[in-house]
């Protein structure tokens, strides 16, 4: 059985900004007593989290062959750094329940493009995890046939339909019904139904920074931070002030009759974030203790590890599956090259 202890509040609660700024550097600072230093436990935002030892994925979710708590990826090239991971949440930790989140990233040399696909399962379809997956591996290899066939768009439409029905294929292999003789689009909403949102970057070789098309279903969503401030570019939940709302389906393989995607510039020295909710709604409008944290951690690309440890952050409340893709675009060089930020 887990062990859930909370860990004792402050008798007097210090501000938000106080808080963020006193966390941060007890995570940055050495910890002699520990060999792993800030790596001894989660950063704290606020009031923590119940800590507990989470629990081995129960075998209901046939989560065979392997199903990873946390996965993490990153690399760099001249013109950017990327780095992305996928943690699972408290609850699900607590209940035995696999990560519902998944990503996918790839690259394109000739063109220089980069494509990135992000899901979340949605959590009352029971094999939805699974459903993440076939959603951002196969949207990958749709986009990346597109991209190195010399394709400067992507059908965002078809995509999201062809991405809806490999979803239904799969739930029809993967769980035969004996009543159901066919794919069932309604069957593998219940089993499977997963976010997806994705994003195109180019990287034109006759003008620094980056264009990026965004698209997808749900409410899974884009952010760009420059400067230190998160402006959200698509998806996320819907906010009475603003005008971004999320996809009008709340996920594959319902599609919507029209999509449009949202085109933005990522200039030199800004970061493109790619997430699900589980890191959008601790994040709010960028404001609080969280868009601190993150804006100060993400301000340069930090190791592959140490952005997995800051995705897997403790905040009361907040026990969602939480994945993060993040592009930061190189400063251009003294010679006119680009210069990478990423840590040696």
């Amino acid at each position: 059985m887990a062990r859930c202890t909370a860990r004792p509040r402050p008798s007097s609660a210090p501000s938000e900004s106080q808080e963020a700024e006193r966390r941060l550097s007890d995570a940055a600072a050495d910890h002699p007593t520990h060999p792993l230093g800030a790596f001894a436990g989660p950063l704290v935002l606020g009031n923590a989290s119940l800590e507990f030892e989470p629990r081995p994925i129960s075998e209901q979710y046939r989560s065979v062959p392997y199903r990873p708590d946390t996965v993490a990826d990153g690399w760099s090239t001249e013109r950017f750094t990327v780095r992305a991971a996928s943690v699972r949440g408290l609850l699900h930790r607590h209940n035995g329940a696999p990560r519902q989140d998944d990503f996918a990233v790839a690259y394109s040399r000739s063109p220089e493009r980069l494509i990135i696909a992000v899901a979340d399962g949605v959590s009352s379809a029971p094999q939805s995890h699974l459903g993440a997956t076939v959603a951002v591996r196969f949207a990958l290899q749709q986009m990346a046939t597109r991209v190195e066939g010399g394709v400067a768009s992507v059908d965002w439409l078809e995509l999201m339909r062809h991405c809806a029905w490999q979803l239904v294929e799969q739930a029809h292999a993967l769980f035969p019904d004996a009543g159901v003789g066919t794919p069932s689009p309604a069957r593998a909403e219940s089993l499977m139904a997963t976010t997806l949102v994705c994003a195109l970057l180019d990287f034109p070789e006759d003008a620094p920074g980056a264009t990026v098309q965004i698209a997808g279903v749900g409410d899974s969503g884009a952010w760009i931070l420059d400067r230190g401030t998160f402006d959200r570019v698509f998806g996320g939940k819907s906010d009475g002030d603003s005008s971004i709302t999320s996809s009008a389906v709340s996920g594959l393989p319902q599609v919507p009759t029209e999509m449009t995607p949202t085109v933005v510039t990522l200039p030199p020295g800004s970061t493109l974030l790619l997430g699900t909710d589980g890191f959008g709604d601790p994040l709010g409008n960028g404001g609080g203790i969280v868009g601190q944290a993150f804006a100060g951690g993400l301000a340069s690309p930090p190791a592959m590890l140490e952005f997995a440890h800051l995705l897997d952050f403790s905040r009361e409340t907040f026990d969602d599956d939480r994945t993060l893709v993040g592009v930061w675009v190189s400063e251009p060089g003294p010679d006119g090259g680009n210069e990478s930020e990423a840590p040696a």
